[in-house]
């Protein structure tokens, strides 16, 4: 049975309960991005969505302090009301604030803002065993100890849940728009490529089969289209049965991509950040994408996917897998939280 608490103290006492009876504990908000790691078996799961309060929003601060299970699109809206957006936040308004930061998932305007990690002043979190921590400051002043806000983004709930996050805001610009060029794939990759070197921070330039999308944040007379391109739209993401996300270093990107354009896949490459997210639709496809993104010097996860793509999700266990099983049992002793989620781990029996 699905437990949603709906206080901090009833979900530190469930999970302390879940430790001594060494329940295996699954974490949901929307569940947007649950399909990820391998497949485990949960003896119960724990939505986040009676953590829906609005803690705090001072507009002159640019901040906001929320629960876990505040969605997305709830804090665009508050911000929205005086001229301020999160713009790390992915376009997904029905995810919760704990999910996207558990996930690490950054929408495409990263090449200008920085990744979600960056959005997050403090954190606080309930442990596997329900003890309460709290990381970071509300403001950059009254940051002290460790850096739990970037060691809690993208642990995918293995070492505990987030109730509780203050996020940096931005000013919303003062006009926006996407720009489109359309073509053979090498002309499209040596249209964005000019674009990062002649225009001053881009927002976003993104990359696709037969197009580059690119977008602009400032003032009107600076959002005009760059050479060559046209007036568009945002891009619609390529799908397929799973996803898997590459990240290569961002010199290595252009290389990558002519490579896996060679190959006649989908994609759709984030230029300058080194991340490309490519559509799969079976294991061999996430192995394939996997060795090309190694072969150029990173790394392949399998973003979402049914269980028969996740059978390798992280790939290769990270370096430094004995001090990331060290932080975990120090925050999960029993284990109990979303083991299949844990790359520094083995596979999980369903």
């Amino acid at each position: 049975m699905d437990l949603i608490p709906g206080t901090r103290a009833e979900l530190a006492a469930a999970l302390a309960e879940a430790t001594a009876a060494g329940r295996v504990v699954d974490i949901r908000g929307a569940g947007l991005h649950s399909r990820r790691g391998w497949p485990f078996a949960a003896d119960q799961v724990i939505r986040t969505s009676g953590l829906d309060r609005v803690v705090d929003h001072i507009p002159d601060d640019m901040t906001i302090t929320v629960e876990g299970g505040v969605t997305v699109g709830e804090v665009l809206d508050l911000a929205g009301q005086h001229g301020q957006g999160w713009p790390q936040a992915p376009a997904q308004p029905a995810a919760t604030v704990g999910g996207v930061l558990a996930a690490a998932v950054t929408g495409r305007r990263r090449l200008r803002f920085g990744p979600v990690r960056d959005s997050l002043l403090e954190v606080v979190v309930v442990t596997g065993d329900g003890r309460t921590v709290k990381g970071g400051g509300r403001t950059v002043k009254t940051v002290t100890g460790y850096d739990l806000p970037r060691l809690l983004t993208g642990s995918l709930g293995t070492l505990g849940v987030i109730v509780q996050a203050t996020l940096r805001l931005w000013p919303l610009p003062m006009a926006e728009q996407w720009f489109t060029a359309r073509g053979d794939d090498g002309e499209m990759l040596d249209v964005g490529q000019r674009v990062l070197g002649d225009l001053h921070r881009p927002t976003a330039v993104i990359l696709s089969r037969g197009a580059v999308h690119v977008c602009l944040t400032g003032v009107p007379g600076d959002v005009v289209p760059p050479a060559g391109m046209v007036t568009g739209i945002e891009p619609t993401a390529p799908g397929g049965p799973g996803m898997v996300e590459a990240g290569v270093p961002p010199a290595s990107l252009p290389a990558f991509v002519r490579h896996l354009s060679g190959t006649g896949r989908a994609y759709e490459a984030w230029m300058g950040t080194g991340i490309c997210r490519v559509p799969v639709a079976s294991a061999g496809e996430v192995a394939a994408v996997r060795d090309l993104a190694m072969l150029y010097g990173g790394h392949a996860q399998v973003s979402d996917g049914p269980d028969d793509l996740r059978a390798e999700p992280f790939g290769p266990v990270p370096d430094g897998a004995d001090i990331m099983r060290r932080i975990r049992a120090s925050f999960d002793p029993a284990g109990i939280l979303c083991p299949g989620r844990f790359a520094a781990a083995a596979p999980e029996p369903t």
